[in-house]
């Protein structure tokens, strides 16, 4: 009897183990850099995914459900949250229509700036037409690194150009007063040695501060508020409904 009480007692903490092991991680989308947007459009019922680019410039992936099957065309179009730029909207786009699924709608839109926007969604169909707005917080979420080989290119045009300055300034103080065919004198040709160092040494200097400004850039705080665990999506959303507001 004291066996069998014994391995009893170690059934329930082992199915407990065995059963934590079968588990696996989950992910939701609380947190996530996506807005996810449900609200009417006029008559319409819609389910409204934005999936935000990592870079700015960037292209936004739209996804739209509508609640019921007699929405014919919908179509997007990206505005600022508040301000003039919220007033007068350029020609929307006509997003593209799932032939397995007649109830959802895809497309994709630029977003050219960071900040407060909206994307404004017109829902047209059997019932007529509808509009909402869907607040999207656009910030840049990555700083994408430039490809080595354009580094390089890059770097032998800027010697190139920095070379080519430092000559013209000694050819302009060495030749620029001499006539057709005369040689520069050794006081000339002095001078245009000192002329050259500053020049390369101001040279020096701008691409010292051109780099420093270029690193300054690529390290900029690149927002992390969306970043899984770290912020809920709703109050971005809410910031943006704030400022929408304040405007």
């Amino acid at each position: 009897m004291s066996k069998l009480q014994t391995s009893s007692k170690w059934q329930a903490p082992c199915r407990l183990l065995f059963l934590l092991c079968l588990a696996g991680p989950a992910f939701a989308h609380v947190g996530s850099p996506d807005v996810f947007f449900e609200g009417d459009a006029g008559p319409y019922r819609l389910f409204v995914t934005v999936r935000l680019p990592q870079v700015i410039p960037g292209v936004a992936e739209i996804e739209i459900r509508s609640e019921s099957n007699d929405v014919q065309e919908v179509r997007i179009v990206p505005l600022r949250l508040t301000g003039p730029g919220s007033q007068y909207a350029p020609t929307p786009d006509l997003t593209q229509r799932s032939r397995k699924d007649p109830q959802f709608f895809a497309g994709r839109l630029w977003l050219m700036e960071g900040g407060s926007l909206q994307v404004r969604v017109q829902a047209d169909g059997e019932r007529g037409k509808g509009e909402v707005s869907v607040p999207v917080p656009s910030t840049v979420q990555r700083v994408l690194p430039m490809q080595r080989g354009l580094g390089l290119v890059l770097f032998a045009l800027m010697v190139l150009l920095a070379a080519g300055i430092v000559s013209i300034a000694g050819a302009a103080v060495r030749e620029g007063e001499l006539e057709p065919g005369a040689a520069p004198a050794p006081s000339q040709v002095h001078r245009a040695r000192r002329v050259m160092a500053f020049a390369a040494f101001l040279v020096a200097g701008l691409v010292f501060l051109g780099g420093r400004m270029w690193k300054r850039g690529t390290t900029l705080p690149v927002s992390t508020s969306h970043h899984p665990s770290q912020r809920p999506l709703n109050r971005a959303a809410a910031w943006c409904c704030e400022e929408r507001e304040a405007g």
